[in-house]
């Protein structure tokens, strides 16, 4: 049965029910009446939201996140999906992309998948078994990407210095970057600024004006200042960022 037929006739086969996936799963598509047959579909097997544009998508993401999965439709007005996605990869590289073609995109959906803007394509209409399968797959990455960012610390015995927020985290800046770590990780994340000597390892996850963020675990973040890198890591790399000094080196695990 596929999504489309959900959508316009309002049932769906039963099947035994599984524990509903904690992480939240964003569907982009510029009707309504699709979306409708998603979250009919899918709940309450998994938590879904919709978006009926890369505008409301993005929004959302900013202000109701963190979100595990975004499943769109090639084919929107003003910024299409694989638009969207590239947007999503700069902004969230954390959230696993998932894009729906017809059969005339699939050149365009192979490139974005080349070019490491999906993580999987699936063709309309869509076959629901696949679906699924194709949601479970993504959050297990999704879940074991933040594993391994949370056990980092201790697979390279680093042992990591996380000092108090000092008055200069509380300002307007840093106040700002907290605010956007949170809505991209978990509410419970801080942000803290890096010490003379400490080192950290994990994911760049934003650039903001001032300062580099990664991202330790789910809940630690740090704000490196720009100004005291000579080379500025791309968000999306997986770095070791260490200090002497107050002078940070850096080595480039992965990207």
């Amino acid at each position: 049965m596929t999504a489309e037929r959900a959508g316009k006739s309002g049932w769906r086969e039963q099947g035994p029910m599984e524990q509903p996936a904690l992480e939240k799963i964003l569907f982009v598509d510029d009707e309504p009446q699709v979306l409708e047959g998603f979250q009919r579909l899918l709940q309450p097997e998994f938590r879904v939201e919709t978006a009926v544009s890369g505008a409301e998508a993005l929004t959302k993401l900013a202000e109701s996140g963190p979100f595990a999965v975004v499943v769109c439709d090639m084919r929107m007005p003003e910024m299409d999906g694989l638009q969207l996605l590239q947007k999503i990869k700069r902004s969230f590289p954390e959230v696993m992309r998932i894009m729906l073609t017809g059969n005339t995109d699939q050149p365009t959906a192979v490139k974005a998948v080349n070019d490491g803007n999906v993580f999987r394509f699936l063709n309309k209409p869509c076959d629901e078994h696949l679906l699924r399968q194709t949601l479970h797959s993504a959050l297990v990455v999704y879940r074991l990407d933040a594993y391994k960012d949370n056990l980092l610390e201790e697979a390279r015995g680093v042992v990591f210095h996380h000092p108090q927020p000092t008055k200069e985290t509380s300002d307007e800046p840093l106040a700002e970057i907290e605010r956007h770590v949170r809505k991209t990780l978990s509410p419970q994340a801080a942000v803290h600024l890096p010490t003379e000597s400490g080192v950290y390892v994990g994911k760049v996850i934003w650039h903001s004006a001032d300062h580099v963020v990664q991202r330790l675990s789910m809940t630690k973040a740090i704000a490196h200042p720009k100004k005291l890198f000579r080379e500025i890591p791309a968000e999306g790399e997986v770095v070791r960022i260490e200090y002497n000094n107050r002078i940070p080196t850096i080595q480039r695990i992965s990207s």
